[in-house]
């Protein structure tokens, strides 16, 4: 899945606080909510989502699907952090073959693999003698819906 447009933030935010309901909203059966806001009711999407801006960027998927079952879809805006040290088990953004992809990491007897989350497509196993440019961690995924 290549990713193309990936724009820096800004290493100095603007606050972009908008109002969070002070219950957890329920997708079950519904339940009464709220009908108000609390003096520290906001939530800053730069402070929850990004915790180091000069190393976050922000790119889109593309219109593969091979990343759904991971909770990827195509169109989806993903935010990648370049500090984090990837782990197995992360997401992240590879420059793989000349082009960017975004798989699942995993490390196996001392070797990486890149996951996608489709059972008809193989992880590609890292060859020994190739050093992964792991490019950064996605810490978030955003989908719209409307």
């Amino acid at each position: 899945m290549a990713l193309a447009n990936a724009i820096q933030a800004h290493p100095e935010p603007a606050e972009a606080r908008s109002p969070l309901l002070p219950v957890n909203v329920t997708c079950g059966f519904p339940s009464p909510a709220e009908d108000f806001y609390g003096a520290g009711d906001g939530l800053d999407l730069n402070q929850h989502c990004i915790s180091n801006p000069v190393a976050t960027f922000f790119a889109q998927a593309d219109t593969g699907t091979s990343m759904v079952g991971f909770g990827i879809q195509p169109g989806d805006t993903l935010i990648v952090d370049r500090s984090r040290t990837p782990r197995s088990g992360d997401i992240v953004m590879v420059n793989w073959e000349g082009g960017f992809t975004v798989k699942k990491l995993v490390q196996r007897r001392g070797r990486f693999e890149l996951h996608s989350s489709a059972d008809d497509i193989p992880p590609i196993i890292v060859p020994p003698e190739i050093e992964l440019d792991v490019w950064g961690v996605v810490t978030w995924s955003f989908t719209r819906h409307a």
